[in-house]
């Protein structure tokens, strides 16, 4: 057994919205310190927007990449995400979150949280492909849940 389906990233739009207007929230607040002559403070602000700009920058990198499909292949014993195999018996969970525009996520015994490579939506035929994956994960005993899920960057 092989299906094979069109996939894409999620957009994080949300994400990207709300962590930018943190930025600049941070930014003001070293604008208004700045005027202070506390240098560890003004040190720590920017450490902290340093970090949050790169983590912005991450976010934003893939809004602009969302758009690139990929191929998401259903075998008998492997998922094979882009390029990445995931084995039935390393699987732990698959989350569905969402009705119109479901994302999917399949989460590994090892991780505490879902990696983002292993997020993604279908790009055609959502229904089609969201049942082929609830049949390959009843196969071997994979529960899936259709609620919200926590994802590493």
């Amino acid at each position: 057994m092989m299906l094979s389906h069109q996939g894409k990233r999620p957009a994080e739009i949300g994400m990207t919205i709300s962590f930018t207007l943190l930025i600049l929230s941070w930014l003001n607040l070293v604008i208004l310190y700045n005027r202070t002559n506390r240098f560890d403070l003004i040190l720590f602000y920017l450490l902290i927007i340093i970090s949050g700009g790169i983590i912005a920058g991450i976010l934003i990198f893939r809004l602009v990449t969302c758009s690139r499909v990929f191929s998401i292949e259903i075998k008998s014993e492997v998922l094979k995400i882009k390029n990445t195999e995931i084995e039935a018996g390393k699987v732990k969970k698959i989350f569905i979150k969402g009705y119109f525009k479901p994302v999917i996520a399949v989460k590994p015994k090892a991780n505490l949280l879902v990696p983002y490579k292993y997020c993604f939506c279908f790009s055609d035929k959502e229904d089609q492909g969201i049942k082929d994956l609830k049949e390959w994960a009843e196969q071997h005993q994979i529960e899936v849940l259709h609620k919200r899920f926590t994802r590493w960057l």
